[in-house]
């Protein structure tokens, strides 16, 4: 038998770099025919019931690529405004009391326009399709001759240029040229389009972690330089590359001030010193396994009570360390409020805290 091991192999594959799937709904006057609006101004006049029903022409599907402009949006580099047109024909029949109307049924033409940003690199293809269509005939709409036509089009696309990728895999070719020794041209190595690192695909992450904890708490909140310790009802929830993806992560705080001293004083006591953060950005986390640590950093937003939102940084540190070592610590530093939480399952009975590994690609 000939070997046949596992190990590096080139393949020639269609590369997806931004795919998305839109929804478009609308409602489209119609023109009957002459023919046909009489026949059903002439049931209606008789007292008949006149029903219809529209649906979608097999094999009329379309999708046309526009144009595409720069997005100019600071957060997302690269990315492009494409513009798409997409058609289908649409069959309507009108029955009388439940038979089809002679001269009744009929074809049109449906199309909506799309407007989607996208990782749209120069190289790259455009590949769009429909994939469902729904519709109705919306009889107690008909102005005149016309009648309305609830279209619900979902459609599909994808951003793609054939590429040649490095996997683990069995079986390739063909080899590299073997060289021969004599001066030419030689072949540059072939380019293939940059990927849109900052939005598709999504990240994935080397390690992940999760924090809980609801009770009473004393944290630090100052704000616009006054403040300190104080007391009072946290709610706190970290989920960190939740299943291994950057974009599962989601930090909530909610602190409620106890107003009155805290249990060692301050001299703000009178000061409502409650806030909310939510983050909304989040930079790859690092870990420690071998010391159940990890530390993640990104923005959000705080809202200290009675005042405006805020932009705020964060940085986040989980340990986990059983039994009883589990420890959270978050500061937030907006622009007037900064926060230091400091969370240990000793002090701070009911914490929970999960550090863990991430493996890229399973086996």
């Amino acid at each position: 038998m000939v070997p046949n091991p596992i190990g590096p192999e080139c393949i020639r594959v269609t590369k997806v770099y931004d795919w998305v799937v839109l929804t478009n709904r609308d409602r489209n006057k119609v023109q009957i025919p002459e023919e046909c609006f009489a026949a059903i101004e002439d049931a209606r006049h008789d007292g008949n019931t006149i029903t219809a029903t529209c649906s979608e022409v097999v094999g009329t599907r379309s999708c046309d690529f526009i144009g595409a402009i720069p997005a100019n949006i600071p957060t997302v580099p690269g990315a492009q405004i494409v513009s798409l047109a997409f058609h289908v024909h649409i069959r309507v029949q009108f029955f009388c009391n439940g038979e089809p109307i002679p001269g009744c049924n009929f074809v049109v033409p449906v199309s909506f326009m799309d407007e989607v940003i996208l990782c749209f690199p120069e190289g790259t293809e455009i590949n769009c399709n429909i994939f469902d269509v729904q519709c109705t005939v919306v009889l107690n709409q008909m102005l005149g001759d016309m009648v309305v036509l609830d279209v619900t089009m979902c459609k599909d696309v994808q951003v793609e240029a054939e590429v040649k990728l490095e996997v683990e895999a069995k079986f390739c070719g063909p080899r590299p040229v073997i060289p021969i020794e004599e001066d030419g041209f030689i072949c540059p190595t072939p380019r293939f389009p940059q990927q849109c690192p900052t939005f598709f695909p999504t990240l994935n992450c080397d390690c992940q972690g999760s924090a809980d904890f609801t009770g009473e708490a004393t944290i630090s909140v100052r704000e616009g330089g006054i403040g300190g310790l104080t007391t009072g009802q946290l709610d706190l929830t970290a989920l960190v590359c939740d299943q291994c993806t950057l974009s599962g992560s989601r930090i909530q705080v909610t602190f409620l001030d106890t107003l009155g001293p805290t249990p060692i004083g301050t001299p703000d006591d009178d000061i409502d010193q409650s806030f909310t953060f939510t983050a909304s950005d989040f930079n790859q986390p690092v870990c420690d396994l071998a010391r159940g640590t990890l530390t993640v950093t990104g923005t959000g937003t705080i809202t200290p009570a009675g005042g405006l939102p805020e932009n705020a940084g964060f940085t986040l540190t989980l340990t986990d360390l059983d039994p009883g070592g589990d420890t959270a610590t978050l500061t937030i530093n907006g622009s007037s409020t900064m926060v230091m939480i400091s969370l240990t399952e000793g002090a701070n009975p009911g914490l929970e805290v999960e550090v863990g590994d991430c493996e890229r690609f399973p086996v």
